[in-house]
């Protein structure tokens, strides 16, 4: 019961964050209807909370299925239902997380988001190995969320970074979707399952 009260918070407050993001109409925020997409994974180096320095495709994802946020640690509005659904999802994924399955937050403020202050805002999140926060150069990380379908401008201010919400789910060698707005824990879930699913039902062809 309280699973699903809070995931129904999370529709409540999706709702509020998009109506701040267009200005408030909900009309015309974006909608959490997932979509097929076509990806290029970067695999160039950013840095995670611990401050290594990883390659985006080769070391973050590496060969699990992964989900994708973009987000930045002083957002207000639209990124802060994007982490709180990670928390979420990161329980009902278990013994999975960080093994088959790979959770990413990409933050688009580099300049304040540094190693130290992703750590801190990942344990405030009480977030779990697999669960990982990177950020990292502007040119690099323009390209590796270019590739990933978010627009990332070097120079533009934050007030002027479109705050979109969007989740990314998919196999680095299968295929991707797209939601947009805000999914419930469940919904991500479900299909990170597909594409476990869909891994395995490839590998038994093989």
């Amino acid at each position: 019961m309280r699973f699903k009260k809070e995931v129904s918070l999370v529709l409540v407050l999706g709702a509020v964050a998009l109506a701040c993001c267009s200005g408030g109409s909900l009309a015309a925020g974006p909608t959490m209807e997932a979509k097929k997409v076509d990806v290029e994974l970067s695999d160039l180096q950013l840095w995670d909370q611990d401050g290594k320095g990883l390659r985006f495709k080769s070391d973050v994802i590496g060969d699990r299925v992964a989900a994708i946020v973009p987000f930045y640690t002083n957002c207000t509005t639209a990124y802060p239902i994007l982490i709180f659904v990670f928390g979420k999802l990161q329980e009902l994924l278990g013994e999975q997380l960080g093994k088959e399955v790979v959770l990413i937050s990409v933050s688009v403020d580099p300049r304040t988001d540094i190693p130290v202050r992703l750590k801190a805002f990942a344990t405030r999140k009480k977030a779990k190995p697999g669960w990982i926060f990177v950020s990292g150069e502007r040119t690099n990380l323009a390209k590796v969320l270019e590739g990933i379908g978010v627009q990332y401008i070097v120079g533009q201010s934050l007030d002027e970074h479109n705050h979109i919400p969007l989740t990314m789910v998919g196999d680095p060698s299968g295929e991707w979707k797209r939601f947009y707005g805000y999914p419930s824990p469940e919904v991500l879930f479900e299909e990170i399952k597909r594409a476990l699913a869909s891994r395995e039902q490839r590998t038994r062809k093989e």
